[in-house]
């Protein structure tokens, strides 16, 4: 059946009230842009050096307590975002010609996004402990075996590293999907359902990823290019929800494609 990228594109202009949602769907992805700006703000913080660090000291505690409350505040609008999201992508599953999801139903929304904030926390951890493994025979091979030794286990490392991102990254965008069939927790665990959604249909699978890092790609680009004035930065939360937007479609037609509606529908009712 294949994606249908034009539908993607463009589905969320169907609705009457799409102004009204974009508008506070932009608004909820200053969350996102915010954090981005942190983690850049901490890069810049982090390539000082000792003097510049030294002459900022004194600003240490009213930075950490204005940067907590922006981190928290930002997080939770995040929250809201990934449960909207999520739920999004379930309702165009089962009603692919639906409207865009209200943004309604508030503890709902946070509650779906406190559950796939987890289920993230969890797979990170997973992922950070899978790497502890190398790092302890380097560590060894340090105390043990010569410098070369040494050196090859940093190679392995590095290339451990860049095998387990992407099989992580696969992984977890399958189990997103499987989250969203039926929006249970427990449905980021289904690993059966998780590798039907990997095997069954892999060409598709890979366009289907390739397509959202495409996506992000572009984005990326068009927020580089409109941060550069005032008019465009104002812009870019609009930018962040429209592609993720179009991902929700991408997701949904690649669920529906995959299951079909009776396996969909008993996902939905089972986690």
């Amino acid at each position: 059946m294949g994606l249908n990228i034009e539908s993607a594109i463009k589905y969320m202009f169907k609705d009457k009230d799409c102004k009204k949602k974009l508008l506070i769907g932009s608004l909820f992805m200053i969350g996102m842009a915010v954090l981005n700006v942190m983690s850049n703000v901490a890069e810049l913080i982090g390539d000082m050096k000792e003097e510049q660090l030294k002459a900022y000291m004194h600003l240490l505690p009213q930075f950490l307590i204005i940067g907590s409350v922006i981190f928290i505040g930002a997080s939770i609008l995040n929250i809201f975002s990934s449960g909207y999201f999520a739920k999004n992508i379930n309702l165009r599953i089962f009603k692919p010609d639906a409207e865009l999801l209200e943004w309604s139903d508030w503890g709902n929304m946070f509650l779906v996004g406190i559950k796939s904030t987890i289920a993230i926390c969890i797979y990170i951890a997973v992922f950070l402990l899978i790497l502890m493994i190398p790092v302890f025979f380097i560590v060894l091979s340090a105390a043990v075996f010569n410098k070369g030794a040494v050196i090859l286990c940093i190679i392995v490392f590095i290339l451990l590293c860049l095998i387990l991102s992407v099989f992580a990254a696969i992984f977890f965008s399958a189990a997103s999907l499987a989250f969203c069939t039926n929006l249970k927790f427990a449905s980021y665990f289904n690993f059966p359902l998780i590798t039907k959604f990997v095997t069954k249909n892999f060409l598709e699978f890979f366009i289907y990823v390739l397509l959202i890092f495409a996506l992000s790609t572009m984005a990326n680009i068009v927020n580089g290019i409109l941060a550069l004035t005032i008019v465009g930065i104002v812009a870019i939360p609009f930018v962040l929800f429209y592609q993720l937007l179009v991902a929700n479609d991408l997701a949904a037609q690649f669920v529906r494609n995959t299951l079909d509606m009776n396996e969909s529908a008993q996902e939905q009712q089972n986690s």
